[in-house]
């Protein structure tokens, strides 16, 4: 699943409503103040429900810790890919400016001028990369549309991305040609709002009115040209082992094992709650409680750690 800061905000919201529905439960003042005696006497039912509502967020706080961590791994590698970037390309400018500075008056101007046009040149792709990084690439608008701009607005929105991004711009890409449909270039305000919403670009596959129509970055011609490429030994993989899962990750053709999904067990979980003592009902309620304390405290930390780093 991906990550998402609303996935945080949400998730602490559901811990403090347990929380408190355990408090409430016990009767008790804070949770410090819980003891086996104000569990014990809870009714039973009320217990099994509440375990059961624990155990449903409890599950759904790993999956979204786990998605943090991910992210946050991802962030530090782009960090760093970033600043390696940026480190060579100061260090080429700081070459060709030495270069430039070490040609004598006897070279002549023409030495001179090559020099500046190369790190014009160097300006020039910085400069372009850093606007594609705010662009996105939408294929499969249709091109009946009559207000290409409501259109491009309203695909953004079904994206549901966590922040609501800016759209700065929008064009059709190449000539119109019949039978075909071109490609539609949309540039936001940010990097990060075409990021957010090419990450969110799945959203659309559940969609009535847009389900054909997929988001990619906008790549240079050798980026494409290498994804074609990946794109092709995605499928060949895909048809010599079709009992495993294959797919793109950083510009590589990952495989693993197919993932089973977990059976429902909420009315087997039910059933076991109906049978197990009173006592072990008062045991279970105890663990999840402190547990979803931690839980709490984890999540409070981790939102001060993002929040510094924003």
């Amino acid at each position: 699943m991906d990550f998402s800061l609303n996935q945080i905000y949400e998730l602490d919201s559901k811990c403090q409503k347990e929380l408190r529905s355990v408090l409430k439960l016990s009767k008790s003042s804070s949770l410090s103040c819980i003891s086996e005696e104000n569990i014990r006497k809870a009714d039973k039912e009320d217990l099994s429900n509440v375990i059961l509502s624990l155990v449903d967020v409890t599950e759904s706080s790993v999956n979204i810790l786990r998605s943090a961590a991910v992210s946050m791994e991802q962030l530090s590698s782009e960090k760093v890919i970033n600043q390696g970037k940026i480190i060579k390309l100061q260090n080429k400018l700081i070459q060709k400016q030495e270069t430039l500075s070490s040609v004598g008056t006897e070279s002549g101007s023409s030495n001179q001028q090559v020099m500046k046009n190369d790190i014009k040149s160097a300006i020039k792709s910085v400069v372009q990369e850093n606007e594609r990084q705010q662009e996105i690439m939408l294929f499969g608008v249709s091109e009946d549309t009559s207000d290409l701009g409501e259109t491009v607005k309203d695909i953004v929105r079904c994206v549901g991305a966590p922040a609501k991004p800016q759209v700065r711009d929008y064009c059709r890409i190449g000539v119109r040609v019949l039978g075909k449909i071109r490609p539609v270039k949309v540039t936001f305000s940010s990097n990060d709002d075409a990021k957010l919403t090419i990450q969110g670009g799945k959203n659309l596959k559940t969609s009535e009115k847009y389900g054909k129509v997929f988001i990619a970055p906008n790549r240079t011609p050798e980026e494409r040209l290498k994804r074609r490429q990946l794109v092709q030994l995605l499928r060949q993989k895909k048809t010599k082992e079709p009992e495993k899962q294959h797919f793109i990750y950083r510009d590589t053709v990952c495989s693993r094992d197919q993932v089973k999904k977990e059976q429902d067990h909420t009315n087997n979980a039910h059933s076991h709650c109906e049978q197990l003592s009173m006592s072990e009902l008062e045991n279970l309620t105890m663990n999840f409680s402190s547990r979803f304390e931690m839980i709490t405290e984890r999540h409070c930390s981790k939102l001060d750690q993002m929040g510094r780093r924003c």
